[in-house]
């Protein structure tokens, strides 16, 4: 064997150690199961502002904003859907929820050549019920722009693993060798990654080097929260603004009295102690599924109650 081919083997060992210790060099903030938030050195990059404090409703909003085309799930597919949804919100209110203080608190611990990368996941419903899906990315801020490239989208984490041929604990109790190992990409701030799914501009946004899994948002500008079309996701109220508030409780009222209209029978007569009785138990399912407010609910328990 030529002196130059040795040489060339004896340092893919030293290269396969840079590659495995730029992988490795990952700090975990939080993590259950699976899902985490970390830091990762990504030095090369251009400065970044960290750390940086994002309030943690505006970074809500903001995330609400963002939604995916063509994402191999499809809410229509679900045996609740009662429409064809070809553009979707990337991520469920929980999700935003737990997004928007895990990397809030990220943020303020990033320095300038770290950005936060994360997989998080949710139950969405699907033909089968519902299914635990993941959504990965990385995220920073630069000049009072949030930037966010997502990885992977709407992925089975198991059934992919277990495709891949993997075995062990990961999905249920992953240590931080196995999200090194098997974890969902992240997403590449070197090169373009190819996808089916595309990440559409919305006013604010856009697109960075030109590539559809990679936005930046103008944080000077004011977002409402966007709710999901989807009617079997519980809505995460606190996030929205004062007027998504009021509209939202208008809606609910004349819900509210279109079904006890619907309950009343047609002659003016005093209540039945089981109409009574039927009645609470609508209103304690409604409140029990989240579509009832707390205050709304016992206001209409009181009502029913003055019936007495």
């Amino acid at each position: 064997m030529r002196y130059s081919t040795l040489h060339v083997l004896g340092l893919i060992p030293l290269l396969m150690l840079v590659s495995i210790g730029a992988r490795a060099d990952l700090n975990i903030l939080w993590q259950k199961q699976a899902d985490y938030i970390a830091l990762r050195d990504v030095s090369g990059q251009s400065a970044f502002s960290h750390p940086q404090t994002v309030p943690v409703d505006s970074l809500a909003r903001l995330l609400s904003q963002v939604q995916v085309e063509n994402s191999q799930y499809n809410p229509s597919e679900s045996l609740l859907a009662d429409e064809v949804v070809r553009r979707q919100r990337v991520f469920t209110d929980r999700e935003i929820d737990l997004l928007a203080h895990k990397v809030n608190q990220a943020l303020q611990q990033a320095k300038t050549d770290e950005a936060v990368v994360f997989t998080i996941s949710d139950f969405r419903p699907s033909y089968i019920g519902r299914q635990r899906l993941s959504v990965s990315g990385t995220a920073y801020v630069r000049d009072n722009r949030f930037y966010l490239l997502l990885g992977e989208m709407h992925v089975d984490v198991q059934l992919k693993q277990l495709r891949s041929g993997v075995t062990g604990t990961y999905g249920k109790n992953a240590t931080k060798a196995e999200i090194l190992r098997n974890g969902l990409n992240t997403g590449n701030l070197q090169q373009a990654t190819a996808h089916e799914w595309t990440l559409p501009l919305f006013d604010g946004a856009e697109a960075v080097n030109g590539r559809s899994d990679w936005l930046s948002v103008d944080m000077s500008q004011s977002y409402e929260y966007a709710v999901s079309t989807q009617q079997v996701e519980r809505l995460d109220k606190k996030y929205l603004t004062e007027e998504q508030q009021e509209a939202s409780n208008d809606v609910l009222e004349e819900r509210i009295r279109k079904l006890e209209q619907a309950q009343q029978p047609v002659a003016a007569a005093p209540a039945a102690s089981g109409d009574l009785e039927s009645r609470l138990k609508k209103l304690q399912a409604l409140y029990d599924n989240g579509t009832l407010p707390e205050s709304v609910y016992l206001e209409k328990v009181r009502a029913i109650m003055r019936e007495l």
